[in-house]
C-alpha cells in the first residue's frame, strides 16, 4: 500500500498532484490518503477509499501551541502502525513542508521502510533572514536522512537537493507535477486579443506570503496606469484563489479604487473556463517549485509573464511563450505586460506557440510513480 500524506487539501498543486496519484495508483496498488480536515478539495477524496481525515493536521507549525503538534504526531504515528499492520509492505509518501517533516518521522517510528517526500519547492530560500532560513534547513536537513527517496517536479529543485541535502544524489527521481493534459489542452488557434477590448490578466494562487501577491497588485496598478495614460480601454485583473491575506488584499483594492478592475474569484472548480478569457497569465512567486497552473495555462495557450523562481524555466522561454524577470522586480514584470498589451501580434505570437508538455500529463505521472513504487518494494524483497 502507498500512503500519501499532506497537511491541508486547498486548491494548490502539490495538493492536486497528490489526489491525482492516490486515485491513479490505486488502479496497479492499494492506496491511502492521510490529510487535515480543511481545505475546498476535501470533497473530491469522496471517491478514494481508505482516507483519513484529521482534524490534528494543520499547516502552520504552532510553537505556542507544542502539545497540539505532539498530539499530531502520535496520531499520525498511530494511523501508520495500524496501517502497516495491515499492509506490512508499505510505502509513505510526503507531499508539503510540514506534512513532509512530521509524516516522514512518524513513518519512521511506525516501522515503515519505504519514507518518499516529493518536493514542491523548499520552505528554506534567499527571502528568507538567516536565523529563519536556518530554522526551515536545519529540521528538512535532519529528515533527509531518514528519507527513502526524493521525487523532484523540476529540474532547479532536484540541483538544490544534490547540493544541499546529504546523500540526495543516489536517492532522487524527476518526476513533473502533472495536470489533467485533457481538460486543458487546446490546439494551437489564433487569439483574438486587440487593443479595442480590456486586456485580461489572470493567476492561479493561495493568499499567502509565498505567493506574493501584492507585489502583482502594484504591478497591475502600473499597467492600468499606463494603459489609461495611452488612451486605452483599462484593463482587468483575475484572481483565482483565496487565504489568510484576503481582508489585506480587499483593503489595497479598496484604498486604491480598483474594485471594478480587480476580481477575486475565490476557488473554482472550472479554471480551464477563465484561462479561455485570459490574454496573460501573471506569477509573482518569490519560491515556487514547478506551479501546475503554468502548466495549466500553457495548455490553453496562455502566455506567461512570470518572476524566475524555481522550474519556472524550465517551461516558460523568454520571448517564446512568455517573459521572466529578476524576482521582486516589478518594474521589470510591469514593462513585460504592459509591451503586450500595447503589441498584440506580440502577445498572439507567444499565446500560439506549441509547448512540449506531455511529461506533464497526469497519467505518466502516475505510470512513473508506480514504477518507482515497484522498483523500491523490488528492492525491500531483495
Amino acid at each position: 500500500m502507498i500512503v500519501y500524506i499532506i497537511t491541508k487539501l486547498e486548491l494548490g498543486g502539490a495538493q492536486k498532484v497528490c489526489l491525482a496519484l492516490a486515485k491513479g495508483v490505486a488502479e496497479a496498488m492499494h492506496t491511502a490518503l492521510i490529510s487535515g480536515t480543511e481545505g475546498v478539495l476535501v470533497p473530491s477524496t469522496q471517491e478514494l477509499k481508505n482516507v483519513y481525515l484529521l482534524p490534528s493536521m494543520q499547516r502552520d507549525v504552532r510553537f505556542l501551541g507544542l502539545l497540539e503538534e505532539i498530539k499530531n504526531f502520535i496520531i499520525l504515528h498511530n494511523t501508520l502502525r495500524h496501517l502497516k499492520k495491515a499492509h506490512p509492505q508499505l510505502i509513505v509518501h510526503t507531499h508539503s513542508t510540514k506534512a513532509g517533516i512530521i509524516g516522514r518521522w512518524a513513518a519512521l517510528f511506525a516501522g515503515v521502510k519505504h519514507r518518499v517526500h516529493t518536493i514542491h519547492g523548499y520552505g528554506f530560500h534567499e527571502h528568507l533572514s538567516r536565523p529563519v532560513w536556518l530554522m526551515r534547513f536545519i529540521p528538512e536537513y535532519l529528515t533527509s536522512l531518514i528519507t527513502t527517496h526524493f521525487v523532484c517536479v523540476s529540474e532547479h529543485d532536484q540541483q538544490t537537493g544534490i547540493k544541499r541535502l546529504p546523500g540526495f544524489a543516489k536517492k532522487n527521481s524527476l518526476i513533473r507535477a502533472a495536470v489533467d493534459y485533457e481538460k486543458f489542452y487546446r490546439p494551437a488557434f489564433s487569439p483574438s486579443y486587440h487593443t479595442e477590448k480590456p486586456f485580461v490578466i489572470g493567476t492561479i494562487s493561495c493568499f499567502k506570503p509565498q505567493k506574493n501577491i501584492f507585489d502583482l497588485l502594484e504591478t497591475f496598478y502600473t499597467v492600468y496606469e499606463t494603459l489609461r495614460h495611452n488612451h486605452l480601454p483599462a484593463p482587468r485583473l483575475e484572481i483565482i484563489g483565496d487565504g489568510e491575506q484576503r481582508p489585506r488584499i480587499e483593503a489595497w483594492i479598496a484604498q486604491y479604487q480598483l474594485k471594478d478592475h480587480i476580481c477575486l474569484l475565490g476557488w473554482q472548480a472550472d479554471v480551464q473556463k477563465f484561462l479561455k478569457q485570459w490574454d496573460l497569465f501573471a506569477l509573482s512567486s518569490l519560491w515556487e517549485g514547478l506551479p501546475c497552473a503554468i502548466i495549466e495555462a500553457r495548455l490553453s495557450h496562455v502566455p506567461i509573464v512570470a518572476y524566475n523562481v524555481g522550474g519556472i524555466a524550465e517551461v516558460v522561454r523568454n520571448g517564446h511563450n512568455g517573459y521572466l524577470v529578476t524576482p521582486g522586480d516589478k518594474k521589470a514584470l510591469a514593462e513585460k505586460i504592459i509591451h503586450l498589451a500595447l503589441h498584440p501580434s506580440i502577445q498572439q505570437a507567444l499565446a500560439a506557440k506549441n509547448d512540449d508538455l506531455i511529461d506533464f500529463d497526469n497519467k505518466s505521472m502516475v505510470k512513473k510513480h508506480t514504477t518507482l513504487y515497484k522498483s523500491l518494494l523490488s528492492i525491500n524483497e531483495k
